[in-house]
């Protein structure tokens, strides 16, 4: 774990790539909200030997749409012959019930068509 604060009239996404030139990332896992996932923070993860998790929101609208339709062409086609993991919980709470679904590929290079870039 590590944290560095913020200069004034500044966010994460400065910050970020501080945090991570000061800590050991080989082998790791690093998730980052939606504000941080950002190509050169994925870039500065993969250069230090890490993998990383991000959050996609509506206003990454060309890569949200990419990850959309990634996942709904894998979903619809059972995800044959792709490594990949699936989770459903529901909770009760504040008034009402969630359901939430979780799909992960696990390995990209797995799925036919994608290019990645290493």
């Amino acid at each position: 774990m590590g944290q560095v604060e913020t200069e004034e009239k500044s966010n994460e996404i400065i910050a970020i790539p501080q945090l991570l030139s000061l800590l050991d990332i080989e082998g790791c896992i690093v998730t980052i909200d939606a504000m941080g996932s950002q190509t050169d923070i994925a870039q500065n993860i993969l250069d230090g030997g890490g993998d990383y998790v991000l959050a996609l929101k509506g206003n990454q609208k060309n890569s949200l749409d990419s990850v959309q339709y990634l996942f709904n062409w894998e979903k619809k086609n059972s995800f044959s012959g792709v490594s990949h993991t699936k989770d459903f919980s529901i909770e009760k709470g504040h008034g009402r019930l969630e359901s939430r679904y979780v799909f992960s590929i696990e390995k990209l290079e797995d799925v036919e068509g994608l290019k990645l870039d290493k």
